[in-house]
């Protein structure tokens, strides 16, 4: 037996503190629910409450996230209660970190909380589209069907994501093939021909000067280099983490010829597509926005649409806003206008967004064939340059000995 103090309110609405003596705390609960008091909060006494803290870094993965929508919404669909749902979730993820936030969420369900008020307790783990949306589904009193549609929201994302890795995984493999080349040749093959052309005391061409000199800074400050890029990694990340470095940054990566197309048509998507599945859930439109703003990943155009949201909340529609913004494709203007006009936003939306994921994929998989034949010429440009500028001097040194 253990004792517990606990805040709770009675069936009058006020509230109350105090103590019970029980076996656990589930007990303790059903103890103070038969007596009609709403549990708020409840902790052994002599113990701290401690929140959840995690390892920083740790947060939840979009593919995390399109399982547990999907597995939920399953289940749900079935007749299990949320309690229960909940129960078989944290036995999957148990001792993961996502585990401890779902045992968390069970725990405060289990004392009466909204599923809703509980997510939002970890942003980390349960971004605010899926907050709002569970919130619109219990006011609805469809939380199924709210799960369901991220369920398909994080899908569609999730396999987007992937589909632009693996057509960046060949290209990115050649550079760090190619790059390994470079330093192991620069490193380890030119010295051995150095001492050799310096003893025979040839004369050597430009091309064969530059690729040496480049051999001994390689070899003399070759850490050096090293922490440089690494500064410059980190700084680059500090930099774009502040309000106005990351503004610039995003504003630069949209204005990239070729990777700021596709860049923008990515953020085209991701902004169609979830502003369309919280319409549909009865999210309103100036709450869809705001939550829509938070997940573009581009600074810039997160700025941009604070004036889109003030104006609407002004009493303008979304097209004209949107329009002079300047940064969305023209098209997606054309489809918002004639959602507004028809009456179909949600559903122009859902076209838009459909459009402008297989726009990105096509875009990629362009790429990708450019610049697979791009990158092996290049790298057998740079190996042939760098052995014709040792093979040069030999030649040169045996047409000295043959006269």
């Amino acid at each position: 037996m253990a004792e517990y103090v606990y805040s709770a309110m009675d069936s009058s609405g006020k509230k109350v503190n105090g103590t019970i003596i029980a076996e656990d705390e589930k007990t303790a609960i059903e103890i103070l629910k038969s007596k009609n008091v709403f549990v708020l909060e409840i902790k052994e006494k002599g113990t701290f409450q401690r929140e959840i803290k995690l390892p920083f870094g740790n947060k939840t993965t979009v593919k995390d996230l399109s399982i547990f929508c999907r597995q939920f919404a399953t289940m749900l669909s079935a007749g299990i209660s949320i309690l229960s749902c909940l129960d078989v979730l944290r036995q999957q993820y148990r001792g993961r970190p996502f585990g401890k936030v779902i045992n968390d969420l069970y725990e405060k369900v289990e004392r009466g909380t909204l599923l809703s008020a509980a997510m939002r307790e970890h942003p980390r783990f349960f971004p605010p589209i899926l907050i709002n949306m569970i919130e619109a589904g219990e006011v609805a009193g469809s939380i199924d069907k709210s799960m369901d549609k991220m369920a398909v929201h994080f899908e569609k994302e999730l396999k987007l994501r992937q589909k632009i890795v693996n057509a960046l995984m060949y290209p990115a493999i050649v550079i760090g093939v190619a790059v390994i080349v470079l330093i192991i040749l620069l490193t380890y093959v030119i010295p051995t021909f150095v001492g050799l052309f310096e003893e025979l005391q040839v004369e050597l061409p430009a091309t064969t000067r530059f690729v040496i000199n480049s051999s001994k800074f390689m070899q003399h400050n070759g850490i050096y280099l090293l922490f440089g890029i690494i500064a410059l990694i980190f700084g680059y990340k500090i930099f774009k983490s502040t309000p106005t470095g990351g503004i610039i940054v995003g504003k630069i990566k949209i204005r990239i010829p070729v990777i700021g197309k596709l860049t923008l048509g990515q953020v085209t998507s991701r902004f169609t597509r979830t502003l369309a599945t919280l319409l549909n859930a009865g999210v309103s439109l100036i709450t869809a926005l705001d939550t829509t703003k938070n997940i573009l990943s581009n600074a810039y155009i997160e700025k941009e649409f604070d004036r889109v949201i003030e104006r609407v909340k002004g009493g303008e529609g979304l097209s004209y806003p949107i329009e002079d913004m300047g940064i969305f494709p023209k098209l997606m203007n054309i489809m918002l206008k004639t959602g507004e006009e028809t009456g179909q936003l949600e559903y122009m939306l859902e076209k838009a967004a459909d459009y402008y994921e297989n726009e990105v994929e096509n875009q990629v998989t362009r790429l990708t064939s450019l610049f697979e034949p791009v990158m092996i010429v290049l790298l057998a440009l740079m190996v042939g340059f760098l052995l014709a500028s040792i093979i040069m001097p030999m030649f040169k040194l045996y047409g000295s000995i043959g006269t």
